[in-house]
């Protein structure tokens, strides 16, 4: 039924109070398993360099004369490699109007706003870091530098579908892997990938997959003997459930937002590196009228410490 005739409501009301909750609901999407799982240390230029190196393979033919005089072998250099640090900034201003109003859910916009544009930077170092993103060294006016994403530098261990190639670590920079003809996610890849870092003298113990892929990977055959639930602080960290056994080793399988949809990664945590430059920080910039400017800026590059301790299986569906 309708109400009475002149029934007073408050769709004619003056001066009824606005319900609005003083509180703000922020989806969180700010989980960094790459960040989270390796280390972190300093630079100390806009290219950091390190050196690699590997003790080769075993020998059979090892065996010598008795009093035999010691002929002297060639020694194998080390390798030197390096990455570019890469300038990561998020800005925002404010009015001092609105700084000044009563404002629903926080006590201060730019306070609220510094955290946002916080989590957010930490959102793009992610999906920098894990890109298939060739280092560019920075020329001035015309282009930034670049550090070279964790998909452009594994090459020893890298499965890839027809037509694609390897980039990695030439000349100074590295080189963005080429796309091949796309193939679906099997049990037979993963397998093939990690005995590949093996045999390399890898020790991955992290799956870093997209969403999609995730849910490839639980549908493997044997997923019940395969799988147990994750222990440990790791699991904690970077919020993965599964763990993958394998002949050559356990690995936690995280689906990370920022990973490229086209490939899976193996990682061993201890072989790679976040190097700062200078760590994020809230900057307060100059004045030109009513408004306070600020920028969040920070400067880092990804150590990859010797890319044949992990492994790619690119060019997925």
């Amino acid at each position: 039924m309708t109400a009475p005739t002149n029934t007073f409501t408050t769709g004619a009301a003056v001066g009824v109070r606005e319900d609005l909750h003083d509180k703000i609901f922020l989806l969180n999407k700010d989980e960094f398993p790459f960040q989270s799982a390796i280390g972190s240390g300093t630079a100390k230029n806009t290219y950091s360099e390190w050196q690699t190196d590997s003790l080769g393979n075993g020998s059979a033919a090892n065996f010598n004369y008795e009093g035999d005089d010691t002929a002297a072998v060639a020694v194998t250099p080390t390798v030197r490699v390096g990455n570019r640090t890469q300038i990561l900034k998020k800005s925002f201003t404010i009015s001092e109007t609105d700084e000044a109003v009563d404002s629903a859910g926080r006590n201060s916009e730019i306070g609220l706003q510094t955290m946002k544009q916080g989590r957010q930077i930490r959102m793009d170092l992610e999906t920098t870091l894990l890109l298939n993103q060739a280092s560019v060294a920075e020329t001035p006016g015309t282009t930034p530098r670049k550090m070279g994403g964790l998909l452009s530098w594994l090459a020893t261990n890298a499965s890839r579908g027809s037509g694609g190639s390897s980039g990695g670590f030439s000349s100074g920079n590295t080189v963005a892997a080429t796309n091949g003809t796309q193939r679906a996610f099997t049990e037979a890849l993963l397998k093939a990938g990690i005995q590949s870092t093996w045999t390399n003298g890898g020790r991955p113990t992290l799956i870093i997959v997209n969403g999609n892929e995730k849910q490839v990977a639980s549908g493997f055959t044997g997923i019940a003997t395969q799988y147990q639930e994750a222990k440990g602080k790791l699991a904690t960290v970077i919020g993965a459930v599964d763990r993958y056994v394998s002949d050559f080793g356990t690995f936690t399988i995280a689906a990370d937002r920022y990973m490229s949809t086209r490939d899976a990664v193996g990682v061993d945590p201890a072989m790679a590196k976040v190097l700062w430059l200078r760590k994020f920080k809230r900057v307060e910039l100059a004045r030109t009228g009513d408004a306070r400017k600020f920028h969040i800026i920070g400067e880092a590059t990804l150590q990859v410490s010797n890319e044949a301790a992990h492994f790619v299986i690119a060019d997925l569906s």
